[in-house]
């Protein structure tokens, strides 16, 4: 992979300045959907005491090796046992993790779907066996495909939210989805990471039925909604035996001392979440609007802090590598955007944009009008 996504993911501000002989931190990064409220002011000021502290313990000691304050805090929140949550160096660990303790022969992708998924079965010669879905049907899958595609594998993941679509999967058929692999015994991954985005997100989740389904893990990131990327954190929920049998693969002192501070904080800014709610109802909407005026530009209806775009085919008749084109253009006026047809199940048609402030996504209007009307990527 020669593009900006070279590593497997947006966000890669090093890569795009080498590319685009520019400074890293001189671009506005559409391309990683992190929230631009953040981080929480909780979690600014614990930060600062703990380093501030005489000698900065949180730096001269080892952390917590189980995280055990965090993971007091997460129960409190969400009304779990302790012995049933694991916190990870961030949702990528936390797959590979799942991946180390299954040890599956298969693995169940939906496509398009987040990259780490497959890297994980691919780095342990493990076969991929996808579930494709199509646009023209929501980007859903149709229940009959789906089930039988749980029944086939050892492990499967689904996006819920899903990235880079946004799209989550109705209630009814999460639950008969979990129930069939519990049945077929095949370990079945719902990651759930940016389901904070969604105001009443909690309604979509399992999380409240998690323990009727046994074989059903799920993943929870602090890294998008609270704006944590650098430190690198997550958790999960799965049953007290299958906790035992992931956390039994984890690098000791994978979580370090700042990232647990900064957690343990940021679950207590309700007045951060409230706030987030209200820019993401205001600038998805703004945004939405601008990219539907736009000339080649479609925005697929999503429910979350990004949207996957669908550049027009009828334009881009005998045009090959659109969405890198497009990358470039926008990449050499200091604003990144990930290309999706890294994606499998996606081709050069497609990019995603992150929602963000309103200045922003403003210049991102305006730059992506220039760049269309200018015919540098059509």
């Amino acid at each position: 992979m020669s593009g900006v996504e070279r590593y497997g993911h947006g966000g890669d501000r090093w890569t795009a300045g080498e590319m685009f002989a520019r400074s890293a931190d001189t671009f506005i990064d559409f391309s990683a959907n992190i929230n631009p409220l953040g981080p929480p002011d909780a979690v600014m000021r614990v930060l600062r005491e703990a380093l501030e502290d005489k000698g900065a313990p949180v730096l001269t000691r080892y952390p917590d090796p189980r995280a055990r304050n965090l993971k007091r805090a997460l129960a409190k929140r969400y009304g779990l046992s302790e012995e049933c949550l694991m916190i990870g160096n961030g949702g990528a660990e936390l797959i590979d993790l799942v991946n180390a303790a299954v040890r599956p022969s298969r693995v169940g992708v939906m496509t398009p779907s987040f990259a780490e998924y497959e890297a994980s079965a691919r780095k342990r010669g493990q076969e991929t066996v996808y579930l494709p879905t199509e646009e023209r049907e929501g980007f859903q899958p149709e229940p009959e495909a789906l089930f039988k595609w749980v029944r086939t594998v050892d492990l499967a993941y689904l996006g819920h939210p899903n990235n880079p679509t946004g799209l989550t999967i109705p209630y009814r058929q999460l639950l008969a989805v979990a129930e069939e692999a519990a049945i077929a015994g095949t370990v079945l991954v719902i990651d759930e990471a940016f389901l904070d985005f969604v105001p009443d997100g909690q309604a979509h989740s399992l999380l409240s039925r998690l323990m009727d389904f046994p074989t059903t893990v799920l993943l929870r990131s602090m890294t998008k909604f609270y704006a944590l990327p650098g430190l690198r954190l997550g958790w999960g929920v799965a049953s007290p035996d299958w906790i035992r049998r992931i956390e039994a693969h984890q690098v000791s002192w994978s979580i370090n001392g700042l990232a647990q501070l900064a957690g343990e904080a940021a679950l207590t800014d309700q007045f951060f979440e409230k706030a987030t709610h209200r820019w993401l109802s205001v600038e998805r909407d703004f945004l939405m609007d601008g990219l539907q005026k736009l000339s080649g530009v479609r925005p697929i209806p999503g429910e979350v802090n990004y949207f996957l775009l669908k550049l027009d085919s009828s334009v881009l008749e005998g045009s090959a590598g659109v969405s890198r084109r497009l990358q470039k253009a926008l990449g050499e006026r200091g604003i990144l955007i990930r290309d999706c047809s890294t994606y499998p199940g996606l081709d050069d048609t497609y990019v995603r944009v992150a929602v963000r402030s309103r200045k922003e996504n403003a210049l991102l209007l305006q730059k992506l009008e220039e760049v269309l009307e200018k015919g540098e990527v059509f």
